[in-house]
């Protein structure tokens, strides 16, 4: 009878303390695991809705610009949305081939209305960016678009005149393209007046370049900043795109 009642005991003896703490031990080890794997796998997540939203804001970028530019006669690329004028007396301060901008103008004409033989512009549409970061030169890009009446011979009044009278909005005020923009284009030729590349003067990179007064180049870096759940994913992505008036 006494070793039937040892033998019972030892069936029934309950986990030592040991064992429970290494038991806790591995099942919270596998729980850190499995939060840092689901952590993991949302930041993906995000960052995937971040690119798909980029890739969006880009496809919606070009496809306006470029309808734009197809019926657009000429343009004209300035420093910024507020400063169109160089010098003392003030001149039109239209960027030269070579430099770059965050402010263009595609510029409308109409053949049919002539002054002294010159077609009249009759309509603009502008783009340019609106710096609202300027640590990290980025902001959004607003879109205008607006109908110049009456018509003006461009010869007989600055573009810088006619923006005025016709362009009557804040650099707020008009609708947004792109919600984040850093722009990356650079200067690489020498101009006389405007943004130029002097030794020792860093130039702020833009968002639009003048290429040989033909075409404008994009280049810049569209971000999109996602919050969900308390965590912010940032993603951009670097955009390159050409456009040329061919009204």
């Amino acid at each position: 009878m006494k070793t039937s009642f040892l033998i019972v005991r030892r069936i029934n003896r309950g986990f030592t303390m040991v064992e429970i703490l290494m038991a806790v031990t591995i099942l919270g080890l596998a729980s850190i695991g499995i939060v840092a794997f689901l952590q993991q796998g949302l930041k993906m997540y995000y960052a995937d809705r971040a690119r798909l939203m980029i890739n969006r804001d880009i496809r919606s970028f070009t496809n306006k610009m470029d309808s734009d530019a197809v019926t657009a006669n000429f343009f004209m690329l300035y420093q910024d949305f507020n400063t169109r004028t160089t010098g003392s007396p003030a001149v039109d301060g239209a960027l030269a081939d070579g430099q770059v901008g965050d402010f263009l103008v595609l510029v409308y004409t109409d053949p049919a209305l002539t002054s002294t033989g010159v077609s009249m512009v009759t309509g603009l549409v502008g783009y340019y960016r609106e710096i609202t970061n300027s640590t990290a030169n980025t902001g959004p890009v607003r879109r205008f678009a607006v109908t110049v009446s009456p018509s003006v011979d461009i010869k007989s009044a600055p573009m810088y005149t006619i923006l005025a009278n016709a362009v009557t909005g804040s650099i707020s005020s008009y609708p947004i393209v792109t919600q984040l923009a850093e722009g990356r284009a650079t200067v690489t030729t020498l101009a006389a007046g405007g943004l130029e590349e002097v030794a020792g003067v860093t130039v702020t990179p833009r968002l639009f370049y003048n290429r040989q007064n033909r075409c404008v180049m994009v280049n810049a870096q569209i971000s999109e900043s996602l919050t969900e759940r308390g965590s912010t994913t940032t993603v951009g992505n670097t955009y390159n795109f050409t456009v040329s008036p061919r009204g």
